[in-house]
């Protein structure tokens, strides 16, 4: 079965699916790797919703490694992340 990953807005993310402020955002951003869970194809943030929703409710499991690996192969087979350059997170 496979599934979709739709990517969503920054508001969307905050107003319709998680109750986090600008802070608790930004720290996402830290945390979690581009373009993985999150691209900013011009100004705007756009989070791949299955991803941080799956990371903030089983942390960094061997069930959320799954789902990324799921995911990857899911753009190995066609699918691709929403147009645009994005960061890529520094250390």
């Amino acid at each position: 079965m496979q599934q979709n990953y739709p990517f969503v807005s920054t508001r969307t993310l905050r107003s319709c699916h998680f109750e986090i402020g600008k802070f608790g955002e930004a720290q996402l951003r830290k945390q979690l790797q581009s373009p993985l869970y999150w691209i900013q194809p011009d100004r705007k943030v756009l989070w791949n919703l299955v991803l941080v929703r799956d990371y903030l409710l089983n942390g960094d499991s061997p069930s959320h490694q799954r789902l990324i690996e799921s995911y990857l192969l899911t753009l190995q087979n066609g699918q691709s992340i929403p147009s645009g350059q994005t960061k890529k997170k520094t250390k």
